[in-house]
């Protein structure tokens, strides 16, 4: 597959991982279990922007463990307190089926009146709902209108989306310029894709000159932020060498950071590091653990691996794979 081919699908991939595991930007660096807890004191006693970002941090799980039902909660205490943002939030919940029922029209309704009173976050989830059908007839070129106006306002996860949608070319003419321009204007404002895709773009050079270096810097940027996928980079860049001496040990670290997101690539990583024994000792169970979880989180291509993996295990090793299960991830 030529380089263009590989970054379309990279972009379609991140483009769902967006949509369905982190809607949510976080525009400040990711915060920390004690930022938290501040925050969640703050909101307890009415403080509205500090109701939102304690419903962001659960919505995200960034210091705290992620629970949708939690953010709900305080996205709508947010909400009545009047926080339009907080409102947007909650289309989005509805558009996603996080902590309530999936409802696209109920998700619809929402962004669209708050779209109208010119909500940048509620104006880029309008956006996304054109980009991916969700709810609406899939229109190209009037989320790319809807993206432009909320990343003019400031919305960082829109500049972001606006890139993908130059660099592959749907709904505006490809413009590989300018869908660095707007990853790099994502990343600038603190958004952790727009980010992970500069760093994919400069780690294989992939219409920029390739530099390792500053692949590095902008997967570090967004692993801070909780990115699965700039996580699973790093943790590529150590197993490979790449702008950083071969570590294995490093690789596994970072490997089951993003894993434990649940993410089916990572997971895989992980479980080739188990079966090869580079960075841990070898354990022929966990690799066949953890490629069972890939699978089962939608790595369905890694079928044939997890079958031979079954081969050379015993029938209670393959049982006492799957027992381990549920401990994986946490």
């Amino acid at each position: 597959m030529n380089k263009a081919g590989s970054a379309l699908r990279l972009q379609g991939a991140c483009l769902i991982a967006c949509l369905a595991l982190c809607a949510g930007g976080w525009a400040q660096a990711s915060p920390s279990r004690n930022d938290f807890q501040q925050d969640q004191a703050l909101a307890s006693s009415g403080d509205v922007s500090a109701e939102l970002r304690v419903a962001l941090a659960y919505n995200r799980g960034l210091g705290v463990k992620r629970s949708y039902e939690q953010a709900l909660r305080w996205f709508q205490d947010a909400a009545a307190g009047g926080s339009l943002e907080a409102q947007a939030w909650i289309g989005s919940m509805y558009l996603l089926g996080h902590g309530v029922p999936q409802d696209s029209h109920q998700a619809y309704e929402i962004e669209s009146a708050l779209a109208k009173e010119k909500v940048p976050v509620a104006v880029r989830f309008l956006g996304l709902m054109y980009h991916t059908g969700q709810g609406v007839e899939t229109d190209f070129s009037k989320a790319a209108d809807l993206y432009r106006q909320a990343q003019e306002a400031g919305d960082a996860r829109a500049a972001d989306l606006l890139g993908v949608l130059y660099q592959r070319g749907d709904g505006v003419q490809q413009d590989y310029s300018l869908a660095e321009y707007f990853y790099d204007r994502a990343a600038a404002l603190g958004d952790d894709w727009g980010a992970t895709r500069l760093g994919d773009m400069y780690r294989k050079g992939l219409y920029v000159p390739q530099d390792y270096a500053m692949a590095f810097q902008y997967f570090s940027s967004a692993a801070r932020q909780g990115n699965f996928v700039a996580l699973q980079r790093l943790g590529s860049m150590y197993e490979n060498g790449e702008n950083v001496s071969q570590d294995y040990r490093q690789a596994m670290k970072w490997y089951l950071k993003a894993a434990r997101y649940g993410y089916p690539t990572a997971q895989l990583s992980v479980a080739a590091l188990y079966q090869s024994g580079r960075g841990v000792s070898q354990d022929p169970v966990k690799a066949y653990a953890w490629t069972l979880l890939a699978v089962q989180n939608g790595a369905a291509e890694a079928g044939w691996r997890l079958e031979k993996l079954r081969q050379s295990l015993t029938p209670a090793q393959v049982e006492l794979a799957k027992s381990i299960l549920p401990g994986l991830a946490k």
